[in-house]
């Protein structure tokens, strides 16, 4: 797995990723007070001001499996619960690189002191540190992700890659939509990925794709028939974990999908605040039905079912769904069936043994009873 940017400060590099997107430092020198906010374009575009006077996703746990978040950066003061490292088995409220301080920036910022403000401001970060970027770590991902389920997460966002769509990874976000969790995945970059991957490419998981400030799709996004939404994801000014020396600061990320996925968690913060009641399959929908179509008329590969619409999520009359419009993965096979599958070919295979004893005599036998024991050794490697 690999995370969608690198954060950089000055000349220093934090955490190199093989995707070679860098977060540049936003100077902290002699700037207009209010110029954090005023570089935040896609507060604008979104209408981010009208819709947080319908809702600022209070009382509403966005999970955010990454890196950790640094949780004493003044813009995320009061907002970082107490969480999880399922690497490290901390807290999960210190940042090993900074990219999911950046995330959760977007989601949650406070706004305070002329800082950035994020799409819910009012919601809560429940951090799960996990081994983003690192092989060889077996089902740790999903592990955090059904942690976050088990400690009141109503929504995940999941701004990582893993080539591999394990049966680990599916069975969590199967259990994560048993449970009422609304999970957001980003789509993927083009710099490593040819497709949309894990965990967006699972059904119904909310992928997200990237759009520039004119709403043009990012040219660095993966396509594909599993985008479901394109958020801003294009010079994104967010979060540091540090600058100076100092926790705080600010980095601007010239593009990533990963940075387009928490604009969508932050809107369903926002929906699940304002209708408490609602299912996670009806906030999908909501999101889905309306946003702005873009691209060849209808779902498309690059934009999904359109950019992202906060006020129309907020305030739109959207008929309620009786199933998740992006699906839900099938269920592993369970230990039990695959035993049942086993003892069933056993059963087969001795009726051709014993029907070769009584035909073709003991070397017949011996001869599929060796070939026999080739199979299930190969099938046991």
């Amino acid at each position: 797995m690999n995370r969608w940017w690198t954060v950089r400060r000055g000349s220093a590099a934090a955490g190199a990723v093989a995707l070679g997107l860098v977060a540049g430092a936003v100077p902290a020198g002699p700037v207009r007070a209010a110029s954090i906010q005023d570089r935040q374009w896609h507060l604008d575009y979104l209408r981010v001001a009208q819709a947080h006077r319908l809702s600022t996703g209070k009382g509403v746990v966005v999970a955010v499996v990454d890196t950790g978040v640094e949780a004493r950066h003044p813009d995320l003061a009061g907002r970082v619960l107490d969480g999880t490292d399922v690497l490290t088995h901390g807290d999960g409220r210190t940042d090993r690189n900074g990219h999911g301080t950046g995330v959760s920036g977007i989601i949650a910022a406070s706004g305070g002191r002329n800082g950035a403000l994020g799409i819910a401001p009012d919601a809560r970060i429940l951090p799960v540190g996990a081994p983003i970027g690192a092989q060889g770590t077996g089902g740790l991902v999903p592990e955090g992700i059904r942690w976050a389920v088990d400690h009141g997460a109503r929504v995940i966002n999941m701004s990582f890659r893993d080539k591999r769509t394990t049966g680990d990874m599916r069975e969590a976000v199967r259990y994560a939509l048993q449970h009422d969790v609304v999970l957001v995945a980003a789509v993927g970059n083009t710099d490593q990925d040819t497709a949309v991957v894990s965990p967006a490419n699972i059904p119904g998981v909310l992928a997200v794709s990237a759009f520039d400030r004119k709403g043009r799709i990012w040219s660095g996004a993966v396509h594909g028939p599993q985008v479901a939404i394109a958020a801003p994801g294009v010079d994104i000014v967010t979060l540091a974990r540090d600058q100076g020396g100092k926790v705080g600061g600010y980095v601007d990320v010239p593009g990533g999908t990963s940075a387009a996925a928490p604009m969508v968690a932050g809107a369903a913060a926002l929906v699940r605040a304002r209708y408490p009641e609602m299912k996670a399959p009806d906030v999908i929908n909501r999101l889905l039905a309306t946003a702005t179509d873009a691209g060849p008329a209808g779902r498309d590969e690059q934009y999904g079912f359109g950019r992202l619409d906060l006020v129309g999520a907020l305030t739109a009359k959207v008929p309620a769904v009786t199933a998740n419009p992006l699906g839900n993965p099938a269920p592993e096979p369970s230990a039990e069936a695959a035993a049942d599958t086993g003892s069933a070919a056993d059963r087969w295979l001795r009726k051709v043994l014993v029907a070769a004893s009584a035909v073709a005599g003991a070397g017949v036998l011996a001869g599929l009873l060796g070939a026999v024991l080739v199979r299930r050794s190969r099938r046991a490697r």
